[in-house]
Order: structure tokens, then C-alpha cells, then sequence
């Protein structure tokens, strides 16, 4: 783990969080913690909740990705990060990194500006999907960002590694467990999806193409 060993070698100050699957780091104006946090290991989705009960997802995070959150001044809502996989974020403070050695300084500097280009991707695929107006559209969506970053190829068959639950995928796209279920029966029907034994999906590639996004009939 690069940036562990970076921190080790020159003291500094660090903190570690580790949340196995469905763990949550909650995030509020009562809370006062105003500190950057690297992903170690894992895969977490941060939402944003609101008190009258509305939530929306604004990224999903991988290893190498940075989470920075400034200081919380709405009260009316507040941040949850929570671990899709086991997860290990590692947190720290701006201050403890301008006091090194100034040539580290530089390289870590330009190693953080790199999580930041990598992380902002994951920002603007999240506003893709979250941009679709039917459910449906949005859970395709979904399914095809984490084959893409989190699946494994074979025999034109995509699994996506982690298992994703229908709550998790309900939470993400911003609709519930009883729709989900629905468009996943649907897409298992039409054989665009499948299941490994370990529940883990499958897509394939023969039938499951980018130019099946269309309408439906699913909107809630």
C-alpha cells in the first residue's frame, strides 16, 4: 500500500478506518472532521441525506480514489460513506504534508492531483447515471459501470467481482428493493443478465449492449 508506507516513512500523522461490507462512516455539521481520506483497499458509495428523508448517490469509490469532504455547514442533511467490499480508508490532515521535506512534498503533491483526476471521473460517471430519468435506465446504467471497472472477462460473459446486493442497487439508483427486483427478473428473462452460484451477476455481452438503454415502463 503505497501511500501507508509514504506516511510510515515520514511520520506522518495518520489515521485508518476499516469498514467491512455495508460499514458507514456517517458525515454531518455536528461531526467536525474536515480531513482528506485515500482508499486503501475497497470499494465505498457515498450518499447524501437529506431529513426530509430524500438521498441521492454522488460517487462510488475504489482503491486509489481520494475523499475529501469540506466542513458540513448544512444542516439539513448529511453524508454516509459506505463499503460495498471490505474496505480501508486512510485519513489525514493538509497541514502535516506542507511541514516535510519539501522534495516529498513535490512528489506527493503531484501524486494527490493524480487521485484527484482519477477520483472526478468517478464523480461525473455517477451524475451519468444518475441523469437518467427512468429507473430502469439508471440500473442498467449501474450494472454496466461496475462491469466496466469492477468485472472480470470470459467468453464474451462479464462477472462483476463483488457481490451487489438489490438494497445496495436500490440505495445507489434512488429507487427500492421491489423495483430492482423487477428489472433484474426482466433482464434475467431476457437472458442479458445471469447469476454465478456465489449470486454474483453476470452480464453478456451478446445480448446486454450499450444500444439497449431505452425507455421503460419502470419509474419509480
Amino acid at each position: 500500500m503505497k501511500w501507508l508506507n509514504y506516511f510510515l516513512n515520514f511520520n506522518i500523522p495518520f489515521y485508518i478506518y476499516k469498514l467491512n461490507t455495508h460499514d458507514s462512516i456517517i458525515l454531518s455539521h455536528k461531526i467536525k472532521m474536515n480531513q482528506p481520506m485515500i482508499i486503501l483497499y475497497g470499494i465505498v458509495y457515498i450518499i447524501k441525506n437529506f431529513y426530509n428523508d430524500k438521498k441521492t448517490t454522488i460517487a462510488i469509490l475504489e482503491t486509489n480514489n481520494i475523499l475529501y469532504i469540506n466542513k458540513i455547514k448544512e444542516k439539513n442533511c448529511h453524508y454516509k460513506i459506505i463499503a460495498i467490499s471490505k474496505s480501508f480508508l486512510i485519513s489525514f490532515q493538509w497541514k502535516n504534508l506542507i511541514n516535510i521535506n519539501k522534495s516529498f512534498n513535490d512528489l506527493i503533491f503531484k501524486e494527490i492531483i493524480k487521485l484527484y483526476i482519477k477520483t472526478n471521473k468517478k464523480y461525473e460517471m455517477m451524475n451519468i447515471i444518475m441523469s437518467h430519468k427512468y429507473i430502469k435506465n439508471r440500473v442498467i446504467q449501474l450494472l454496466l459501470f461496475f462491469a466496466r471497472d469492477f468485472g472480470s472477462m470470459h467468453k464474451k460473459k462479464i462477472t462483476i467481482c463483488y457481490y451487489i446486493s438489490q438494497n445496495t442497487i436500490g440505495t445507489i439508483s434512488g429507487s427500492t428493493r421491489t423495483t430492482v427486483n423487477r428489472i433484474l427478473k426482466h433482464l434475467t428473462y431476457n437472458k442479458y443478465i445471469e447469476y454465478s452460484i456465489d449470486k454474483k451477476i453476470i452480464l453478456n455481452i451478446n445480448y446486454f449492449g450499450i444500444h439497449y438503454i431505452k425507455k421503460s415502463k419502470y419509474k419509480h
